[in-house]
């Protein structure tokens, strides 16, 4: 577990190169740039005290399952790598 969370923060603390994109799951995106939890805040992903996001998932996936514009979500994401 404390690796996990060491390598999380070591891929946090740089801005990523690699575009986000639909077949991302869950969890590559949220770990790919600092500004990630973010952008998800906004969109309320992972937000529901009702629901649990399965962090396999991929951003297309959770997108139609949680009724969320993939196109500007991923738009979004894309723009913390400027």
């Amino acid at each position: 577990m404390r690796e996990r969370v060491r390598s999380a923060i070591a891929r946090r603390s740089s801005k990523s190169t690699i575009p986000f994109h639909a077949e991302m799951t869950i969890d590559e995106a949220w770990f790919a740039h600092p500004g990630a939890p973010g952008v998800f805040a906004r969109h309320h992903l992972p937000g529901c005290d009702g629901c649990s996001v399965r962090f396999e998932e991929t951003l297309a996936e959770a997108a139609e399952a949680y009724s969320i514009d993939l196109a500007a979500f991923l738009h979004e994401l894309n723009r913390l790598r400027l």
